[in-house]
């Protein structure tokens, strides 16, 4: 699956970047030991810096043991090899309840983000409706609930936007036009397959994977064009704004 199921209870725990980063990761994993009732996963610590943006190995260590003293994670024995030599890391994810509340998001961002950017990326993914394709929270409300601050929150939306993952839309006052007070962010979400002359035909596959009306569609502005030596269609609307 490309995407997958996080609980919004995640940033109770007070995780720093690193942390989040890395426990989103080791729960995007599939488990490889379903005795453990398919929350244990083996890779090595080298992978998970790699994927999470994170320079030293021994900081990956560091990191799994605050998470393991959290309760998020525990480190199993690990494995070994027929010469003697330890084998590869085996931990015990202990996932949070998505009963009630929870997110997606996409694991194709693992090894694209450093860690204060994935966690920007999480947050506008749990504040993200579904319904309205939209999400709008003020920098002092993403600093407020990520513990970062306020300038490194607004260079981090920016970077995110070269990126192509977000979008960010500028709303006006209702009383005057020239000022501007809310911000809006939208997820851009990649389409897999060959890209089709009919841009309708993108939208109609993004309606059926993520259950969205078909109504929606008329909403919809289609445009096709090529920006590099391979065809990439853009479909933007009112509700969403989508790459593939």
């Amino acid at each position: 699956m490309r995407n997958i199921k996080l609980s919004n209870k995640i940033f109770d725990f007070g995780l720093n970047p690193k942390e989040m980063s890395i426990y989103a990761y080791l729960c995007s994993l599939p488990s490889e030991n379903p005795m453990f009732e398919g929350n244990a996963v083996k890779v090595k610590q080298a992978t998970i810096a790699q994927k999470c943006g994170i320079k030293a190995v021994q900081t990956v260590s560091k990191v799994i043991d605050t998470l393991a003293a959290k309760g998020l994670v525990i480190p199993l024995k690990r494995s070994v090899k027929q010469n003697g030599h330890k084998g590869t890391y085996i931990y015990e994810i202990k996932k949070l309840p998505t009963n009630d509340s929870f997110f997606f998001m996409d694991r194709s961002v693992f090894g694209k983000l450093v860690p204060r950017q994935m966690m920007i990326y999480l947050f506008i993914c749990k504040s993200y409706s579904l319904q309205l394709k939209d999400s709008w929270n003020s920098y002092n409300d993403i600093s407020a609930q990520t513990g970062m601050k306020r300038e490194t929150i607004i260079d981090t939306i920016s970077e995110l936007e070269q990126l192509k993952l977000i979008r960010k839309s500028r709303r006006k006052a209702r009383d005057n036009k020239r000022l501007y007070v809310d911000n809006h962010y939208f997820l851009i979400l990649y389409v897999r397959g060959k890209i089709k002359k009919q841009a309708k035909k993108i939208a109609r596959l993004y309606c059926k994977c993520n259950r969205t009306g078909s109504s929606l569609l008329k909403s919809f502005k289609f445009t096709c064009y090529n920006i590099t030596k391979k065809k990439i269609c853009q479909v933007s609307g009112n509700n969403f704004f989508e790459s593939g």
